[in-house]
């Protein structure tokens, strides 16, 4: 059973109903409105601008609709290789980000994303839990303490018994290469490519073909660097998908800015409890912050 660890250290159950809760809030914008002759999206489109563009919006959740291209997106054999007419809408599962190396490890809910003919794009709004208070205000917190607390916290585990998922906030903000000498980013974890300064930073997870489907982030190619993949997905954006984006609380000026920069300024690690406390000592890491542990049988 999973354990969170809250912000004194305390172990404690994680109940699903609780974690599952936070993703129930709804929220709409409508597309249309500003401009009503504007077409609505394809299903490759909306795929491609909403619900990655969910993703990266909301880093402290992890978006799921399985590993490959949404169903509903996908030529049909039937009616010779034609995409049938798409309805506007497409499930994801959702929940919060924690310590499962894949996805569908951890509690989450399917949740639809809709498109009506009005133009209303209708999506989750999920609940800020304790990864959201650390990832927009890593700077409120007190470095020292926090990495004492974390050392504390871990004392005793040991990679056996347990597997920490943590929140890691730089010092600076670093390049990929750098980040990946004090730790290679794996499944489930994310890289933060803009700064939190009160508000949710953006996300970019390994692996994006396994978290949301349908969005070739290498185009075809095997790709090694998650930063790449980002400014791949930002180069696809149009100045028409601008309302879309603004919407989901992102601005498209803002994101090709962090693509071109291509600087790390944090990310989420599910590690040994010893690998966790060794980037609580690196001196390019400002802080390190658990935010929950589960139990391991490793013999």
């Amino acid at each position: 059973m999973k354990q969170l660890v809250d912000r004194w250290g305390t172990a404690r159950t994680s109940m699903a109903a609780l974690t599952i809760a936070a993703v129930l809030g709804g929220a709409a914008f409508n597309l249309l409105e500003d401009e009503p002759g504007r077409e609505m999206m394809d299903c490759a489109r909306f795929s491609r601008v909403v619900l990655v563009g969910f993703a990266v919006a909301h880093p402290d959740y992890s978006v799921e609709s399985g590993n490959s291209f949404p169903h509903e997106c996908l030529p049909d054999p039937e009616l010779d290789d034609e995409i049938p007419s798409f309805d506007g809408s497409l499930e994801v599962s959702i929940g919060p980000r924690m310590a499962g190396t894949l996805p569908r490890e951890q509690p989450s809910l399917s949740i639809e994303f809709r498109q009506d003919p009005s133009g209303e794009i209708r999506f989750p709004e999920p609940d800020p839990w304790y990864l959201t208070e650390i990832m927009t205000s890593p700077e409120s917190r007190d470095a020292k303490s926090e990495n004492l607390l974390t050392l504390d916290t871990l004392k005793g585990m040991d990679w056996r018994r347990h597997r920490v998922h943590a929140f890691v906030a730089l010092k600076n903000p670093l390049n990929e290469e750098e980040v990946n000498e004090i730790h290679a980013i794996g499944l489930n974890e994310m890289l933060l490519l803009s700064p939190g300064g009160g508000e949710k930073p953006f996300g970019w997870p390994y692996s994006f073909p396994g978290v949301i489907g349908g969005f070739d982030v290498s185009g075809g190619q095997a790709s090694t660097s998650r930063v790449n993949e980002f400014r791949r997905w930002v180069s696809l954006l149009k100045a028409e998908d601008g309302p879309a984006l603004k919407g989901l609380g992102l601005d498209l000026m803002e994101l090709q800015d962090r693509a071109e920069e291509g600087l790390v300024h944090g990310f989420t690690v599910i590690n040994t409890p010893e690998a966790v406390k060794r980037m609580a000592k690196n001196p390019k890491v400002r802080s390190v912050s658990v935010i929950d542990v589960i139990p391991e049988n490793r013999q």
